[in-house]
């Protein structure tokens, strides 16, 4: 799913203690874990690293931290299950929190965190109403009942626009406080045009201009600039799956779909049938596929080729997230594509399934 897929975990009492000036000091206790380890977690802007750690006692634990701005933080019970997620600053920070439940965790003493969860609160009402929309749509869809599924699709649709109204203004209410910066990134960095990044940066207040989260939007606007319809797509050279290097440019004079995907990735796997269908059908017309893995696992990569039908080019460096191409382009998701003009320049992004074969359909003909 997506580099940012950590940052998108944020949809989901404690006696006062000392804090430093120069930090935070997190007091707290697991309900229903009485011993194990507790890490405190930072996003650094390409990764999560681990900030403190310390043994849990009888359930209750005390992590240090510092930050220049308010910034998400994530508190994980050993190595994988996480159990609250916040927004820290400087000061004291009372954490209850719930080995059977990330959503019961109540963070008390940042003022940020009030913001965030304001955010976060709404944006689950908003969640639960889609998902019983989702779940009107599967049962007129079962049941047959073709208005049914129309009026469905079209609530899911207000709906979707509803939470990105919601967002836009939340950000502008917010302009002063780092969760908007954070907003921005989770709800529009994965799609978002370098122009309509360029908009959300210019909403925020000087005085958070260096919030991790303004640079990584930056970042992935500059990106955007340089892999943007019209523009010519960086070139690269990455290995095949046999270790051989090859490299982007070489398919010039060609219709090439850049496709961003990985073995471990469901809905690219999903999506793979059709890219084998407008390949085999435009092969011989001008067209091919670059396959960009972020794989780790060279024989899950592999398999995955075999077992798709994959029949075109395909390299990766194993590096998961951190994959040289995908970050250069800027790809906070997967799947994600370009199709590239036989000059190397970008003409369409992210066409899946009919959309793509109507874009090829147009260019190289029936």
């Amino acid at each position: 799913m997506k580099k940012f897929l950590f940052l998108l975990l944020a949809l989901f009492g404690l006696a006062a203690c000392s804090s430093s000036p120069d930090g935070f000091v997190i007091k707290g206790n697991i309900q229903g874990q009485d011993s194990g380890e507790v890490a405190l977690l930072k996003y650094d802007g390409t990764k999560w690293d681990v900030e403190d750690t310390t043994k849990l006692d009888d359930g209750n634990f005390v992590l240090k931290g510092k930050t220049d701005l308010p910034e998400l933080r994530v508190i994980r019970l050993g190595q994988k299950k996480l159990v609250s997620q916040f927004f820290a600053e400087n000061g004291k920070i009372n954490v209850r929190a719930y080995a059977d439940s990330l959503d019961k965790t109540v963070v008390t003493g940042p003022k940020s965190n009030d913001v965030f969860s304001q955010f976060t609160d709404e944006m689950k009402r908003l969640s639960s109403e889609a998902k019983n929309i989702q779940q009107r749509y599967a049962k007129a869809r079962m049941s047959g009942d073709e208005d049914g599924v129309k009026k469905a699709q079209i609530d899911i649709e207000a709906m979707v626009d509803n939470q990105k109204v919601y967002a836009r203004n939340f950000i502008r209410e917010h302009n002063k406080s780092t969760v908007a910066p954070f907003v921005a990134l989770w709800q529009f960095g994965q799609q978002a045009s370098s122009q309509d990044l360029d908009t959300l940066i210019a909403y925020f207040d000087p005085s958070i201009k260096e919030s991790i989260y303004i640079k990584e939007l930056q970042k992935l606007a500059d990106q955007r600039r340089g892999t943007g319809i019209g523009a010519v797509a960086p070139d690269f050279t990455m290995n095949d799956p046999d270790g051989q290097p090859f490299t982007l440019s070489s398919l010039r004079g060609k219709y090439v779909l850049l496709d961003f995907w990985a073995s471990w990735c469901g809905p690219c796997r999903q999506e793979n049938p059709n890219v084998v269908r407008v390949y085999n059908k435009y092969k011989d017309k001008g067209f091919t596929v670059l396959g960009v893995s972020l794989d780790r696992d060279h024989d899950a990569w592999v398999k995955a080729i075999k077992d798709d039908h994959l029949a075109w080019h395909h390299v990766s460096d194993l590096q998961f997230w951190n994959n040289k191409v995908a970050k250069e382009y800027g790809v906070t998701s997967i799947p994600h594509s370009l199709l590239l003009d036989k000059d190397g320049k970008v003409i369409a992004k992210n066409l899946r399934g009919q959309a793509l074969n109507d874009k090829l359909k147009e260019i190289l003909g029936e």
